[in-house]
């Protein structure tokens, strides 16, 4: 019998904590039912003198991101002969949002303008309309910018919580699409499907494809933004490694859970053959 650890996400780096920790339990739920022995665990458990020989494991299924990031190199040497999704390449990639746009705008995929400053460096004059601004790295406490007062107050924001480097992001004035991915099955809204010409779908389909393909992730979500008033015009605005799947009402969690699980052990197959 196969053995897996699945990691939940740290608190500090999750916006809906509850329905994260849902989603990875709903997974292991299900990979025990396929023959796996399955134990689940918080980031701060996984260090070898807590849970033991923690290599003595096949698999490890992770929404987890600092321990990743902060440690990638040495867990490569110690885990090389386990099987990990996501991958610690593909997380490490997908929390720098500099990384991630340059690597998907090269596979084709529109993104808004952007521009990395040093929180020391960046003013109001930098700024050129209506814009997002966004730590460099991380996926949350982002703000929508055009005012100076506001600007100075989210710098301020950003300065006590010890950020160095930001982002400035065009802003794009559209409607707003969310995704989700499991593999090479692209799950949009299907309300859009009607909403938006065949053409745009299947535009918004073959992007989440090459954004997975760039980043190494194999779960994932994120958002575009479609520009009706420019010929339809699709933008990718947000990239997120492994989201709860708890935002579209014709997918629930428990169905991205089976499909996760599904995608896990077809993933691990390819990697022991």
């Amino acid at each position: 019998m196969p053995k897996a650890i699945g990691i939940y996400r740290e608190i500090e780096m999750a916006s809906k904590p509850a329905a994260d920790k849902i989603i990875l339990d709903l997974t292991a739920k299900e990979l025990k039912k396929k023959g796996f022995k399955v134990s689940t665990i918080f980031p701060s458990q996984f260090i070898k003198d807590k849970v033991g020989d923690t290599r003595d494991f096949d698999l490890i299924f992770t929404m987890a991101r600092e321990v990743f990031i902060n440690d990638y190199l040495s867990l490569i040497r110690e885990y090389k002969n386990v099987f990990m999704i996501n991958s610690p390449a593909a997380i490490r990639v997908s929390f720098n949002r500099f990384l991630t746009y340059e690597k998907v705008a090269k596979a084709g995929v529109r993104t808004p303008k952007f521009k990395v400053y040093n929180i020391n460096d960046i003013r109001f004059t930098d700024i050129k309309g209506r814009v997002f601004l966004r730590p460099l790295t991380g996926h949350e406490v982002w703000f929508m910018i055009d005012k100076e007062f506001h600007f100075k107050e989210v710098i301020k924001i950003y300065k006590d919580m010890g950020i160095k480097e930001l982002m400035v992001q065009e802003f794009i004035k559209g409607e707003d699409l969310k995704f989700y991915a499991i593999g090479e099955k692209v799950i949009i809204p299907e309300a859009y499907r009607k909403i938006f010409p065949e053409k745009t779908v299947k535009e918004i389909e073959k992007n989440v494809l090459a954004i997975e393909k760039t980043s190494g992730l194999k779960i994932l979500g994120g958002d575009f933004v479609i520009d009706p008033k420019d010929n339809y015009k699709v933008y990718c605005v947000d990239i997120n490694d492994w989201p709860s799947f708890g935002a579209m009402k014709n997918f629930s969690q428990k169905k991205a859970g089976v499909e996760i699980a599904d995608l896990i052990i077809s993933e691990f197959k390819k990697f022991k053959k």
